[in-house]
């Protein structure tokens, strides 16, 4: 039999996770069982009426379809719904391929937004009160398919692998009275399995033709290249970069992200810009929330003529930074078991 998820992880950890998410996707989020039970309370972004979208776009009865209790799902499955809205789902696991809990995303528009007077139409017809569901449905945020699927990707990876690693940890204090090098292994572990989930969403939100992520030795004052697609084995072994060295140590000491392609005036950068096949790269810090110094950088490319990084991507890549650092900070300080 599976343990409850509240038995991984402590109810207030999780639900201070799950507040800060739906903050930075700015989409209403919960947690809840096979049979639709809320496992903490739900979080809604600030400035969204709660009570009334609960009630005028009857939120709940999307469970049925995305949570049969007959059949709970194993995979991500999203429904969208007669008003317009989308509800998506991803799993939590624990272990093995059957979940343990779900986290429920929306309501959120996805794709463009439909125009308002074909809106009204078709609510009229069906009998309902277009001009108050309309207003409602203004203050859901837009999402576009490939950013939602971006989302949830990284939402399921970072909360199973939080989950697995609260889960593990508990195991490994049962069995020795001090953490050591078992437990330094698991953040290390937990810590590569996010970090391939934020450059994988990162990819897909961007469609970047590859890209990497280096993160930072700070014994040895180094970066190093800890998750990468389209790279060839030995530029990935082989690439150390020290702080200021190269586009990354460059963005890692400055701490802003950067868009670079022909138009990049920069001369710093410019003079670093060696590679004549990348037509445009986004290179981002991983900064994290307590304003430290960045822990590493995010490297996405484009090669292909005509594809340049935009101020949307720079946007959506910045909201998979901070869930990943989210996640990161949770390793120790957010789903770690307490002390006893």
């Amino acid at each position: 039999m599976l343990p409850a998820l509240t038995a991984c992880v402590e109810p207030d950890r999780w639900q201070r996770l799950q507040d800060h998410f739906a903050a930075v996707l700015g989409i209403p989020l919960r947690t809840v069982d096979a049979a639709h039970r809320l496992l903490v309370t739900a979080s809604w972004p600030s400035g969204l009426p709660a009570d009334r979208l609960v009630e005028a776009l009857r939120i709940g009865e999307e469970l049925d379809a995305l949570i049969p209790p007959a059949a709970p799902p194993r995979d991500t499955v999203s429904h969208a719904t007669a008003l317009g809205v989308t509800y998506a789902m991803v799993p939590v696991r624990a272990a093995g391929e059957r979940p343990l809990a779900y986290v429920v995303a929306g309501p959120l528009i996805v794709g463009p937004r439909e125009q308002e007077m074909v809106f009204r139409r078709r609510i009229a017809a069906q009998g309902g009160d277009a001009s108050t569901l309309w207003g409602f449905l203004l203050t859901l945020r837009v999402y576009t398919y490939a950013g939602l699927r971006s989302v949830l990707v990284l939402l399921e990876d970072v909360t199973s692998a939080l989950v697995q690693y609260a889960s593990q940890a508990q195991a490994l204090s049962s069995m020795v009275s001090v953490p050591g090098r078992a437990d330094q292994v698991l953040v290390r572990y937990y810590t590569d399995r996010i970090l391939h989930a934020l450059l994988e969403a990162a990819i897909t939100t961007t469609r970047a033709e590859g890209g990497s992520v280096l993160t930072l030795d700070p014994q040895r004052e180094v970066l190093e290249i800890k998750a990468a697609q389209g790279l060839h084995g030995t530029v990935v072994g082989g690439t150390r970069l020290a702080p200021g060295e190269g586009i990354a140590g460059l963005v890692l000491q400055e701490r802003e992200i950067r868009v670079l392609d022909d138009a990049t005036t920069d001369a710093r950068y410019r003079s670093r810009m060696t590679r004549p096949e990348l037509v445009s790269s986004l290179v981002a810090p991983l900064i994290p929330e307590t304003g430290r110094r960045p822990i590493g950088v995010l490297c996405l490319r484009a090669s292909q003529p005509g594809r340049r990084f935009t101020s949307e991507h720079v946007e959506a890549v910045n909201k998979l930074l901070t869930l990943a650092d989210t996640a990161l900070s949770g390793l120790r300080t957010t789903l770690a078991p307490s002390a006893s």
